[in-house]
């Protein structure tokens, strides 16, 4: 009798595991579009904005990126966590790609008091590296990981970009922030490996996120991508939050060092997805960014070319591999993918027609 009993106790344990999945449907399109325009103005964040946030929540988190494509072929993605939404602590990390895009990646989780992070401006300071704002066009960055040190100069080519103005960015029912700290910005510096420093150029971007409680918990996923194409620099993403009332698919264009649109309604039509056979999350192989307000029209066409990234967020967090099996099997496949792509369209600006052609990256965070 007392084996049946525990048989049928650990039956009903198992039944909302049984009937809980992790699945999920392949999407046939995601569409984002608003009716009205919004203006999300061409303002530049200021150096608090750019500085660490006091941030009152459940578990807030901040991050500031910085990747750049450099003159060797080679791309870096460098990211300061204070703290991660991912392990709560402080983190560094710094991943390397070869023009073949093989990926070297370095990481560190730090003790909470390591890293000293200025509220008045950007300044970070930690045993993995730095963020310094030598003036409004300058900045130091660098890491100091096992096996790889950087350090750079980046100077603006295209503005930071803070949007404001809207009923749908930063006011106190908002929970997830992004500030552009260099739409384009140029590299110089130097890279040591095993030894050898070399010293290095390119182009590169750098920008900012927080948010007040888990990233899982505010959104769902989110696609951002970025062009650089004939003087003109064009940034935009489209961000699936919990919230159904909550739209944000921010676009910036600059022309030069001039942003001439800092809009959050763009039309954003991701297609032709496929499913990842090892993740089973999926990623659109086609996204389309439509935009005509105040002048300036943009009509891009971006078609998927080579999968570079593949991550199981879960391998990254802190859960032990037990609970990470649990979480994946049942609950949340929380999966990051970087894509190359080719794209063409125009940019209609002031009724001049540029036609605009190259290769881009864009990024498809899935956090269900």
């Amino acid at each position: 009798m007392n084996k049946r009993v525990t048989s049928l106790v650990i039956a009903v344990m198992l039944v909302p595991f049984l009937f809980a999945c992790a699945h999920l449907e392949k999407p046939s399109e995601t569409m984002g579009k608003n009716n009205d325009y919004i203006d999300w103005g061409k303002n530049p964040p200021t150096p608090r904005d750019m500085a660490k946030h006091t941030i009152k929540g459940e578990n807030p988190f901040e991050w500031w990126y910085f990747d750049g494509h450099l003159d060797t072929g080679e791309t870096f993605v460098g990211v300061f966590l204070a703290p991660s939404f991912t392990t709560g602590k402080p983190g560094v990390t710094f991943s390397l790609y070869g023009s073949d895009w093989k990926k070297e990646s370095h990481q560190l989780t730090l003790a909470d008091d390591d890293m000293k992070v200025s509220t008045e401006d950007i300044n970070l300071i930690c045993p993995a590296g730095y963020i310094s704002r030598l003036d409004n066009d300058n900045y130091l960055v660098g890491w100091d990981l096992e096996g790889i040190k950087a350090d750079f100069k980046l100077t603006t080519l295209a503005p930071g970009w803070l949007p404001i103005g809207g009923s749908d960015v930063y006011d106190d029912k908002k929970e997830f922030f992004w500030a552009v700290h260099q739409g384009q910005n140029r590299i110089e510096g130097t890279i040591v490996q095993n030894g050898i420093t070399r010293k290095v150029t390119g182009v590169g971007y750098a920008d900012h996120n927080w948010g007040k409680k888990s990233l899982n918990k505010i959104a769902t996923s989110w696609v951002w991508g970025r062009i650089i194409t004939g003087g003109y620099t064009i940034i935009y993403a489209d961000v699936q939050y919990r919230d159904p009332n909550i739209n944000s698919r921010p676009l910036y264009i600059a022309r030069g060092n001039q942003i001439i649109v800092g809009s959050g309604s763009p039309a954003i039509r991701q297609f032709d997805y496929v499913t990842h056979p090892e993740l089973k999350r999926h990623y659109p192989r086609q996204i389309s960014i439509d935009h005509a307000a105040k002048g300036v029209e943009a009509h891009i066409q971006i078609r998927f070319r080579t999968l570079v990234e593949d991550v199981d967020m879960l391998t990254v967090s802190n859960l032990n591999p037990f609970a990470q099996w649990v979480a994946r099997t049942f609950v949340t496949r929380p999966t990051y993918f970087r894509i190359i792509a080719d794209y063409d369209g125009t940019i209609v600006d002031n009724g001049v027609s540029v036609p605009v052609k190259g290769e881009c990256l864009y990024e498809v965070m899935g956090l269900e």
